[in-house]
């Protein structure tokens, strides 16, 4: 969705990586497996045994063969739409800051409840789209919230748009308006972990490895509750005893 969001509006491509740094798109990379999300099995906290310190990690990454600067790249740019979710917005909000005060650089960030997470300096920039999206835009998760917003603002918002910081954040307001939850709350049942274990393993060869179609599937048709955590490590312990 990033890619088709960039491509929408011909801008460039790069990613926010917490094993290589800030990395261009077109960058050929190493295979890897790490997150600054804290399960899974490429979690860096299962492999620091210091404490993890975010921001601390991200500068060191940064300086890594792979990674451009990201403040310096952002010099000379119009505008810069970033994509984050709390985890990695621990990880770069020095440098967003530092981005944010470019003369002449519109900044604006996607993500799930980040205005009260992010430095007061970068509330401003965070435009408010909310749980009301999965209604308007394309369905999926908290996981990819961020880029399922990206791409609504880029389809419906920047074309209708003065592009002031503050237009955009009203159409965003008004796109939001337009729900009035239009459906009932869905009446899920709590399960335990041995069920949705079963339940997981009965999807997994049916649906792919993908844990996010995996978890849509468990709460739209099986209407089982499950918070995010609870099922990653549900999902990643049944996927390695399948595979």
């Amino acid at each position: 969705m990033a890619v088709e969001a960039s491509n929408a509006c011909s801008a460039d491509l790069a990613i926010l990586s917490a094993g290589l740094g800030y990395v261009h798109g077109e960058t050929p990379i190493p295979g890897y497996d790490l997150t600054i999300r804290p399960t899974g099995p490429g979690s860096i906290a299962a492999k620091i045994t210091d404490g993890v310190d975010a921001a601390r990690w991200w500068a060191a990454v940064k300086r890594g063969p792979f990674s451009s600067n990201p403040i310096r790249d952002s010099r000379g740019r119009a505008k810069i739409h970033v994509c984050l979710s709390k985890a990695y917005a621990d990880m770069v909000e020095r440098d967003l800051i530092a981005i944010s005060r470019i003369d002449g650089l519109e900044l604006r960030i996607f993500g799930l409840s980040l205005a009260g997470h992010l430095d007061e300096a970068l509330r401003p920039f965070v435009m408010p789209y909310d749980e009301r999206l999965d209604l308007l835009g394309r369905p999926g998760t908290r996981v990819d919230f961020p880029q399922r917003a990206l791409l609504d603002f880029v389809t419906h918002i920047v074309p209708a748009s003065a592009g002031t910081l503050e237009t955009d954040r009203q159409a965003v307001a008004d796109r939001m308006a337009l729900v009035v939850m239009q459906r009932p709350p869905r009446k899920q049942r709590r399960l335990p972990d041995d069920e949705i274990r079963a339940l997981v393993a009965d999807l997994i060869p049916k649906l792919g490895g993908a844990s996010t179609r995996v978890l849509r599937h468990l709460r739209d048709v099986a209407q089982v509750s499950c918070e995010q955590s609870r099922f990653a490590k549900i999902f990643n312990d049944v996927k390695r005893r399948v595979t």
